[in-house]
């Protein structure tokens, strides 16, 4: 067998899970159901296991039967053996988790949101010959016509060892079965009774040493009704990390897994882990190494303080205009509270169309650049502050692009700027020109594998963005709506945070315009409610 990366161990069936488990742990030190495709990896001519089509994949369904269909399809082309158990008994699944992961074979369950008939599809479509039932005579005859014409071998719960009893008992909270909520064991092989496991393997069809999943991860967060879809996951050689939360980027022991690891693909389990994308991106910035300057991946919680003293357009000395920017916003962060962060003029508002007819003048990349890695050098985070004229808000951002690749930078748009033209009126934009922003920066993201791209929206009226509750926000870009002040070096007046500050999308936060010039106390000045992500001091 060839191995791609020596990060990851040889998976053979006959190595028991908990064999697995301690090599990466070493390296470490009816209804119709939607396909999970794969890509079909022949490991034996009974037996092929399938890797993820793409870099990340999620199965979110809620139906723990529906949940381990999709994990079947996703993780399996072919078996001679699957696993049953009752989808409304909690110690079944367990076990039949725990059995599928002995024995190499993808689990399924009955008596849930999949019927009879579809669960015969998926044995006719993995060519399985027999169905091991996890449970006493009448379990065997309660499966009924759902193991259509394959052959039964019946295996006791009891097999369950003592002390995976125990902690499955504790795991379940003494008897609080709310599915998806309550957490569970990981269902590995060794929860079983090897002496049994080993008896059941006598009476099931065996495949010659079947290679497994090389270099695939399947993130999980345990709970109830996830058992039967993680037992496959193991089953086809998949190596499990628990991501608590179902946030690959919050845990710094869960980046650093992942980092060591540097999966060829992660499948997640359970709807905590968002859309695929969203995995994707997760996955991508662990592996990457890119940090923001604090070391961390999210921008929030937290607060971060700018400066009037920007990086102005036509610098001559850009590195060194960075340089008293830096000094001013470290002065202002004490004085505010909050991590430094410098503004670059990237752009501006021109009342002269120019020859590309934007009504923007741009500032050449060999001038911003050195500002901007200046900044960066220095710890602190930048943004790039674009003016849009007549164009849609993104349509800058091809032009910034070279810098926004960078850690730490994000960006600064002003809806109340755009000048009439391409579906907009003057001083307001649609949502849609807001969200194709939002969307291009994730992308950015995900392709550079970079932390959190800092997005402020400049505003003096909540109406400038038509629409704005209808923003939708990926977790790659953190979103400031910022109270702009009725006038430059004045603080924002009362009603104009009330207005910008009212229902603001979900997941966004909020920023406040200060004066140039501070007082010895700002709370005495500054909003405290709802907490304030930013403060643009000038």
């Amino acid at each position: 067998m060839v191995i791609r990366n020596a990060r990851f161990v040889p998976h053979h069936r006959s190595a028991s899970a908990a064999a697995l488990l301690a090599a990466a742990a070493l390296v470490l030190a009816g209804c119709t159901v939607p396909r999970a495709e794969g890509v079909d990896g022949r490991t034996g001519e009974n037996f092929q296991v399938r890797e993820p089509s793409g870099p990340a994949l999620v199965l979110d369904s809620t139906d723990p039967a529906e949940l381990a269909l999709t994990a079947s399809q996703a993780f399996f082309h072919a078996s001679p053996v699957a696993v049953f158990a009752s989808a409304d008994d909690d110690d079944a699944r367990s076990t039949a988790a725990a059995t599928g992961a002995a024995v190499t074979a993808p689990v399924l369950l009955t008596d849930g949101g999949v019927s009879d008939d579809n669960l015969v599809t998926e044995l006719e479509r993995l060519g399985a010959s027999t169905v091991v039932v996890i449970g006493d005579e009448a379990a065997v005859a309660a499966a009924g016509e759902a193991t259509g014409k394959a052959e039964v071998v019946r295996f006791d719960p009891g097999a369950l060892s003592a002390a995976a009893e125990a902690a499955a008992s504790a795991g379940r909270g003494g008897g609080d079965k709310k599915q998806n909520v309550t957490k569970v064991e990981m269902p590995t092989a060794d929860r079983l009774d090897a002496g049994k496991v080993d008896g059941l393997r006598s009476e099931i069809p065996d495949v010659a040493d079947p290679e497994l999943l090389e270099e695939i991860l399947v993130a999980v967060d345990p709970k109830l009704g996830q058992e039967a879809a993680i037992g496959t996951a193991l089953a086809a050689g998949a190596v499990p990390v628990v991501v608590p939360g179902g946030s690959v980027v919050a845990g710094p022991e869960t980046v650093e897994t992942i980092r060591t690891l540097q999966p060829l693909g992660v499948v997640g389990i359970g709807g905590g882990f968002g859309s695929a994308d969203e995995l994707g991106w997760q996955v991508a910035v662990a592996t990457s190494g890119a940090t923001l300057p604090d070391g961390g991946l999210r921008l929030f919680p937290g607060r971060y303080i700018s400066t009037s003293y920007t990086v102005p357009a036509g610098s001559t000395d850009p590195a060194a205009d960075a340089a008293g920017a830096v000094a001013a916003a470290s002065a202002n962060g004490e004085l505010l509270g909050g991590a430094p962060l410098v503004t670059i003029t990237a752009n501006l508002r021109s009342d002269a169309a120019g020859e590309d007819g934007d009504h923007v003048d741009e500032q050449p990349l060999e001038l911003l650049a050195p500002a901007v890695d200046a900044i960066r050098a220095a710890g602190q985070l930048v943004l790039l502050d674009v003016a849009p004229g007549n164009k849609p808000l993104a349509a800058k951002l091809k032009e910034i692009e070279p810098l926004l690749v960078k850690p730490g930078v994000g960006l600064s748009v002003h809806p109340e700027f755009r000048v009439a033209g391409n579906g907009a009126e003057a001083g307001a934009v649609p949502v849609a020109e807001l969200q194709a922003v939002v969307d291009r920066l994730a992308e950015i993201a995900t392709a550079r594998g970079l932390p959190q791209i800092m997005l402020e929206v400049h505003q003096s009226t909540a109406a400038s963005v038509v629409d704005r509750a209808a923003l939708r926000v990926p977790p790659q870009v953190a979103v400031v709506f910022t109270a702009a002040g009725p006038g430059e070096g004045q603080a924002t007046a009362d009603g104009v945070w009330a207005d910008v500050a009212g229902d603001i999308p979900a997941g966004t936060f909020l920023g406040w315009s200060a004066p140039s010039s501070v007082p010895t106390d700002p709370t005495s000045i500054m909003p405290t409610e709802p907490l304030l992500g930013l403060v643009s001091a000038g």
